[in-house]
């Protein structure tokens, strides 16, 4: 009997020591998975570089395109005539309506005259002078659809696109000319939502462009102010601090996070 009472605390303490041992095994298993799983969550990012401004140049009025003076890589100016319509015919209206305009206005100096001479009521000094504003509305009109016919830069850049040709017939509405501004390039991208823990203002992160290899060191500049709850993720745009090699917009390439590099 006095055997087996002195067996069985030897028996509990060995079996507390093998629990005890298990659960430090498992507590080193799980610390060193939890690293490896870091690091293997840890995916490069897709970017795609873009201009500061770009921007589709579309017909105001339809008409048939008369010239064309760019062409695809060309620099422009701010202001430049990119391309231009036939508009002969609203010149012509144009210059019926300024006709009648000066009509109107001899009509009504006509009448101011007749009124000092006790010949005219005020009442037709008045139709006169609306006669007088009402032409030269029409004018105006008329002058607004001839700036029309011009389609100019916006701002100072190259054409990435031309969608017309000289002679060709445009609706309102339809593409001309695609301008990419000349100014520094952007770069945006979906990061992980986790990268807020630590992504500011004014980060630079390390990217690689996919055509041509060259580094490029990127700044960030905007984040965006809700994430995105399918993905996960929060969009970022960044400008390009310094590169390597030719980059134009469209091209594209990944970064990865600081640590992670």
């Amino acid at each position: 009997m006095t055997v087996c009472r002195s067996a069985r605390p030897v028996k509990l303490a060995a079996a507390l020591v093998l629990w005890m041992g298990g659960v430090c095994l498992g507590a080193c298993a799980f610390a060193q998975a939890k690293p490896a799983a870091a690091s293997a969550n840890v995916a490069p990012v897709r970017f795609l570089v873009v201009a500061a401004h770009e921007s589709i140049l579309s017909a105001s009025v339809a008409g048939r395109i008369a010239k064309v003076p760019v062409g695809l890589g060309d620099s422009v100016r701010a202001g430049q005539v990119v391309a231009s319509f036939d508009c002969a015919e609203v010149q012509a209206r144009r210059g019926a309506a300024r006709a009648e305009h000066e009509a109107a206005r001899v009509q009504y100096e006509a009448k101011q005259k007749l009124q000092g001479l006790q010949s005219a009521a005020e009442v037709e000094v008045e139709l006169a002078a609306a006669n007088v504003n009402k032409a030269q509305s029409q004018v105006q009109i008329f002058d607004a659809q001839v700036a029309q016919c011009a389609i100019v830069a916006p701002f100072a850049g190259k054409v990435a696109r031309v969608h017309v040709k000289v002679g060709q017939g445009v609706n309102p509405g339809a593409p001309v000319i695609e301008l990419v501004g000349s100014g520094p390039l952007k770069a945006r991208m979906n990061v992980p939502s986790q990268w807020l823990a630590w992504l500011k203002t004014g980060e630079k992160l390390d990217g690689k462009v996919d055509e041509t290899g060259g580094v490029v060191a990127l700044k960030v500049t905007r984040i965006a102010a809700r994430v995105d709850a399918v993905s996960q993720t929060v969009e970022i745009e960044t400008e390009l601090a310094s590169t390597t090699g030719v980059v134009l917009p469209g091209m594209s390439g990944q970064v990865r996070a600081p640590s992670a590099l």
